[in-house]
């Protein structure tokens, strides 16, 4: 099995969540109380999984659920799990798009409904309850959109045959660092695959930039832009005319889409 939670979680219905959640919130800001918003999340977390393990709650910290593929193996861990409800503890100074994208991979990890983030980095206790819509098959069910992919080295069908089996064994939806990691995994490793190439203007050296080989002169970047993407190519053919790469492939994992584009060096 490519994904191992540590726990079994029982599906909550609205009701049950509301009762776990008001203990929660209550806790959450008596915490917030006592220490207010400077210290490391760990801190908070340590506090408000005491106060409801003494209200009579089964709680848990730091979980660890982990994901395989092959020799590829990485582990995520939820921060608070309490009566089987996922909670994602910031402090910071307001919620971003990757907060949001984070906890809703920790619910499709765990393959449940709700999951709701708390930020302690603000005067008062912030919470935003996430719904993961998607369903099992949803994610298993991406649908391959050729934007333009061709075969420029024998090493292109491995590397997209990758990527095919990664999301076979786990769906879609996922955080794309988890994805990313494992081709670079699969292509050789850190030591081979990420290497720092010049980036030139004419004669002139300005320097290096990081890239991810799959093949000797031919690199990949993984990409979740569901907008966009256009703007986007045309920053992927700037770095490409600016170094000595021959060719970049393009993954583009745009929710239940997955669009690959070839992108070549023109001849001169």
């Amino acid at each position: 099995m490519p994904i191992h939670p540590t726990l079994t979680f029982k599906s909550v219905s609205d009701a049950e969540f509301a009762v776990i959640d008001k203990a929660v919130m209550r806790c959450a800001y008596a915490t917030h109380n006592k220490f207010g918003r400077l210290f490391d999340e760990r801190i908070y977390e340590n506090d408000l999984a005491a106060r409801l393990r003494a209200e009579g709650f089964e709680v848990h910290t730091q979980v660890p659920i982990s994901v395989t593929h092959g020799s590829f193996e990485t582990t995520f861990k939820l921060d608070l799990v309490v009566n089987h409800m996922i909670y994602e503890l910031k402090v910071v100074a307001a919620f971003a798009n990757e907060h949001d994208a984070q906890s809703l991979h920790y619910a499709m990890l765990q393959n449940v409904r709700l999951v709701k983030l708390l930020n302690f980095g603000v005067s008062k206790v912030q919470g935003k309850l996430l719904a993961n819509a998607l369903t099992q098959a949803d994610r298993y069910c991406p649908t391959l959109r050729n934007s333009g992919y061709r075969i420029i080295t024998p090493h292109c069908e491995r590397l997209v045959n990758h990527l095919k089996e990664l999301i076979q064994d786990w769906g879609t939806h996922l955080s794309i660092h988890v994805y990313n990691d494992a081709l670079v995994h699969h292509c050789g490793g850190e030591a081979y695959c990420l290497q720092r190439v010049e980036l030139r203007t004419g004669s002139l050296v300005l320097g290096t930039h990081p890239v991810q080989f799959y093949s000797p002169g031919f690199a990949f970047v993984v990409t979740a832009l569901s907008r966009d993407q256009a703007a986007y190519q045309q920053h992927l053919e700037v770095l490409l005319s600016h170094t000595g790469l021959k060719g970049i492939q393009w993954i583009n994992l745009n929710h239940s889409r997955v669009e690959i584009t070839t992108l070549e060096l023109a001849e001169e």
